[in-house]
């Protein structure tokens, strides 16, 4: 990412969602725009020659370009008989005869375009109203007002991300990577502790994948009256202070006060009203009763031996552990406070998610690449493009699933620990990785792992993971996963909470935004079902639920 000037940027914008009417340009310097003059001018071909003939060599950035901007530069290039390289999927696209990169920057900055220009204090993004779905001869006087809007967002994508660089720049000595959680990588390796020090383990990655799990999340009560609700400061970089594997996995005879982790049968009370330890179930990831068998990491097998759970070891695994990611996590919770909170706690919470991630790497290329086609799958309808699986074993310097694994199951320990106090006090409604909704009255503070009181709800409708309602002081709070535009009324939470099934109106929905595919498009306009099903991770029991049961 070039900082020498400003950030070169460009925006597109189209009608119907498939056709282009405008492309922003800022090169740092200047800004240029491309309007669609009428119905044959190819606009998108125009920005192309312009960047082949006057900026060569050039990378430049587009907010969410990965799910919308840089599909029209792929399909016009393919029409015209280019070459493209896709390095990172549509995250970065490479125009190989004059070298000009288009790379997505929502990666780097995972939130919307106003809430970066807000947190970096530049101009905000403009408005324009994408429903009227005109084209540019047809605007009229509102046509200097369109130009504008995609200037501002041009120019301001450009600043927000100069701003970054600084802020990375004299904070950590580092640039901007592909990614928030290469980025959170690379300084941990450079400035904390060196990556290449922590071993991979890779002939053991299939028992570490098998320990590794996700928060939890479970409805307990599905409604109730005056709870108290709270989240937890920055549960994940809380749980950095413990150690972490790093040495080199051994095997070793079972012994619940050693080892790293461990394939142990399980036998949890039938009685019990939570459920210690995680269990894929079906389709979702519950924590059940009675007896299984499964790898966990074992500072989790002791948590819940400590609890009273038999268990058996029967497979165990060892390495050498240290606390190598304390400062890391000590030093980015210092930030804190320094007026971009979202900034810094996406950024250390994306440290450990990026030592959990896959080695398998999909990779697309150009038929011109490809010697032997085994394997591969063509994109498009002419066959030019393909895609196929990569393994990227040592290629990923910063795979470390060994850490990732401790961490989420740290995670999950200090949550269940707070949920079991909960329920000591009173009825405890909802928890979700990082969550707590109960009748309790808990302590809370201000430092990262400490509670932090959110308010009371009057009401609250919880009818299954991730798909809730709060209602306070007559106005409803919403968590839908999956229906992020749905906006439903308490009438319907309390139709859901009867297990009724709601056929959802998406006809209002805006048609206009850059995160849907066309796919997704169609199915809003067709409408969706949204049933109160509670789902495969708890069992409903009237406005109570118990774990599943596993013989």
């Amino acid at each position: 990412m070039r900082i020498s000037g400003g950030i070169p940027t460009w925006d597109l914008e189209s009608i119907h969602w498939t056709i282009p009417i405008a492309i922003g340009f800022y090169d740092g310097y200047n800004y240029k725009d491309f309007i669609k003059e009428n119905e044959d001018d190819d606009i998108v071909w125009r920005f192309l020659c312009f960047l082949r003939d006057k900026q060569p060599g050039i990378k430049l950035y587009a907010h969410y370009a990965s799910k919308f901007d840089n599909k029209f530069i792929l399909a016009t290039l393919s029409q015209r008989g280019e070459v493209v390289k896709l390095e990172a999927g549509f995250m970065r696209l490479r125009w190989v005869g004059p070298n000009i990169v288009f790379e997505d920057s929502f990666p780097i900055v995972p939130m919307s375009l106003s809430k970066m220009n807000q947190m970096f204090e530049v101009e905000d993004k403009g408005k324009w109203d994408h429903k009227r779905n005109l084209a540019p001869w047809n605007m009229g006087d509102s046509l200097q007002v369109f130009r504008t809007y995609l200037r501002t967002d041009c120019i301001s994508l450009s600043n927000s991300l100069y701003k970054l660089c600084e802020l990375l720049g004299t904070t950590f000595g580092q640039l901007p990577s592909l990614s928030m959680a290469t980025t959170a990588a690379k300084v941990f390796d450079k400035c904390f502790y060196p990556v290449d020090q922590i071993e991979p383990n890779e002939d053991f990655e299939d028992f570490i994948r098998r320990a590794i799990y996700g928060g939890r999340n479970e409805v307990y009560r599905r409604y109730g009256e005056s709870i108290n609700m709270y989240d937890i400061h920055w549960m994940y970089t809380s749980c950095y202070d413990t150690p972490v594997p790093v040495g080199k996995l051994r095997w070793v005879k079972p012994d619940i006060d050693r080892g790293t982790l461990a394939e142990a049968t399980v036998k949890v009370p039938k009685d019990w009203y939570i459920g210690p330890l995680p269990k894929r179930i079906r389709r979702a990831l519950g924590f059940p009763v009675g007896e299984f068998t499964d790898w966990y990491d074992i500072r989790e097998l002791r948590n819940a031996a400590d609890m009273g759970v038999d268990l058996t070891i029967r497979r165990q695994l060892h390495c050498e552990e240290e606390e190598v990611l304390e400062g890391f996590g000590n030093f980015v919770a210092r930030l804190r406070g320094k007026g971009k909170d979202e900034f810094w706690k996406g950024f250390g919470l994306s440290l450990s998610g990026k030592f959990g991630q896959g080695r398998w790497r999909d990779q697309t290329q150009h038929i011109t690449e490809i010697k032997d086609l085994k394997g591969y799958t063509p994109l498009d309808d002419k066959e030019e493009y393909f895609s196929t699986k990569v393994y990227m074993g040592r290629r990923a310097p910063y795979i470390r699933p060994l850490i990732a694994m401790r961490v989420r199951a740290e995670a999950r320990i200090r949550h269940l620990n707070l949920i079991r106090e909960a329920i000591k006090q009173g009825d405890i409604f909802y928890g979700d990785t990082d969550s707590i909704y109960t009748k309790a009255v808990l302590p809370t503070g201000v430092n990262v792992g400490d509670l932090v009181y959110i308010g009371v709800a009057d009401r609250g409708y919880f009818i299954k993971q991730k798909l809730y309602a709060t209602i306070h002081k007559g106005k409803l709070k919403q968590r839908s996963a999956g229906y992020s535009d749905l906006k439903l009324s308490e009438e319907d939470f309390k139709a859901l909470l009867e297990d009724k099934t709601l056929d959802i109106d998406t006809s209002y929905i805006q048609s206009y935004r850059k995160t849907l595919t066309a796919k997704e498009v169609k199915l809003l306009q067709a409408g969706r079902k949204l049933t109160g099903s509670m789902g495969d991770n708890r069992i409903a029991e009237g406005n109570d639920s118990r774990p599943v049961c596993l013989p």
